[in-house]
């Protein structure tokens, strides 16, 4: 196996959970400031020889444990089955990680310590399909603006997938616009069933409803970035957004 976790349990200057570089230490720190489950850089799937499935080469962050996949790993799926394939830490406690393994669930309810790397759906002995859309991707913030181009719909590509999007309008008199995306994940299909709120703002009549978000426009999580719909692609218009991972 290929597969880098760090820390482990290994102290680097000897035993000790004192004032000393101990891994525990390390973990101890770096846990509040990584909460998030969530894929850094590659290990995009694809399909090998049979039930094995591929995980190219990248880096994920579990539970504040660095993971990294210094190679492409090959994992065996279940047969005649849909499953999630997710990346688990391994080891008696939670400062004692000894490594990483890929495992698999019926649903998208994430096991301990772990990170989803995608659905793998499965027949008569050979992958079908693997979708990874429904996975988490990088980590922390991304402000950035788009203008809009007038048609039914704009893709922002930002290069991994967000869980959530606030976009509006840099006008500050007159019309504008604001919307805020579905939270994701939580929803298997990511642009289809999306919670979203759209509006036009105005002097003369305010409203936020939700039945503005089909009517109007709205954003919708899609992979690796966001759609802008409707209002929130006026032509010529300027959009600013935040997205969080």
């Amino acid at each position: 196996m290929a597969i880098e976790v760090f820390p482990t349990a290994n102290d680097i200057g000897g035993s000790g959970t004192g004032r000393t570089a101990s891994e525990q230490n390390m973990i101890q720190a770096l846990t509040p400031g990584s909460p998030q489950n969530t894929i850094l850089s590659g290990m995009t799937p694809g399909e090998g020889t049979g039930l094995a499935m591929a995980v190219d080469a990248g880096t994920a962050l579990i539970e504040g444990y660095l993971v990294r996949l210094t190679a492409v790993e090959s994992f065996t799926v279940t047969d005649d089955a849909t499953k999630y394939v997710w990346l688990q830490l391994t080891g008696p406690d939670a400062y004692a990680v000894t490594a990483a393994a890929f495992v698999e669930t019926a649903d998208l309810t994430a096991p301990t310590s772990s990170a989803l790397i995608t659905e793998v759906v499965s027949s008569s002995g050979d992958i079908d399909s693997v979708d990874d859309s429904s996975r988490r991707e990088g980590f922390g913030q991304a402000c950035g603006s788009f203008t809009g181009d007038g048609g039914a719909t704009q893709e922002i590509d930002l290069g991994a997938t967000p869980r959530y999007v606030v976009a509006r309008n840099t006008e500050t008199a007159g019309d504008f616009h604001m919307s805020w995306s579905n939270i994701h994940p939580g929803d298997s299909v990511l642009e289809t069933n999306p919670t979203q709120l759209a509006t036009d703002l105005d002097t003369v009549d305010p409203n936020i409803s939700w039945a503005d978000a089909e009517s109007d426009g709205g954003l919708r999580i899609i992979k690796d970035g966001f759609k802008a719909i409707g209002n929130m692609n006026v032509t010529s218009k300027v959009y600013l957004y935040i997205a969080w991972f």
